[in-house]
């Protein structure tokens, strides 16, 4: 009997080690598949913005202003960008780390601050954050003025 349980231990472990094989191999071809598409979003960028250098650089040598071409341009560059940072977000999730705001390095999601540059970590400030923070800048700003005058 025991010779039995043993072989269905040792069956039961074979089996789990498996699986968790096969779901890192997973992670693994998701991380490079990623790698790989944030790749070609960067050579589609290079191409942009090598045809706007065309498109400004012609403009220049007929003397022409700046069209809407580069304005076009400009726009399909920023729609790439977008498509980059939604696919590192996704990585980062897949990698379970955590972007350092001012670096960029990767941490683990424990760290209090980014192993490269000190920074804290996960003190990036919402645009309502900022837009509050300026306001009242602003306000102790005509305060003081008022006071000196």
């Amino acid at each position: 009997m025991t010779l039995l349980n043993e072989f269905t231990q040792f069956k039961n472990k074979v089996t789990e080690t498996a699986k968790s094989a096969v779901q890192k191999s997973n992670e693994i071809f998701e991380v490079t598949k990623i790698n790989m598409s944030i790749g070609d979003a960067q050579v589609e960028i290079d191409k942009i913005l090598k045809d706007i250098g065309q498109i400004l650089y012609d403009s220049y040598q007929n003397g022409e202003s700046i069209s809407d071409e580069v304005a076009d341009k400009c726009v399909q560059v920023d729609e790439v960008v977008e498509k980059i940072k939604e696919m590192k977000v996704r990585l980062m999730e897949l990698k379970n780390v955590i972007i350092c705001s001012n670096c960029e390095n990767e941490n683990q999601p424990d760290d209090l601050f980014c192993s490269k540059c000190g920074e804290k970590i996960g003190t990036e400030k919402s645009a309502e954050e900022e837009n509050v923070e300026e306001e009242s800048m602003e306000q102790e700003s005509v305060t003081e003025e008022s006071v000196e005058e």
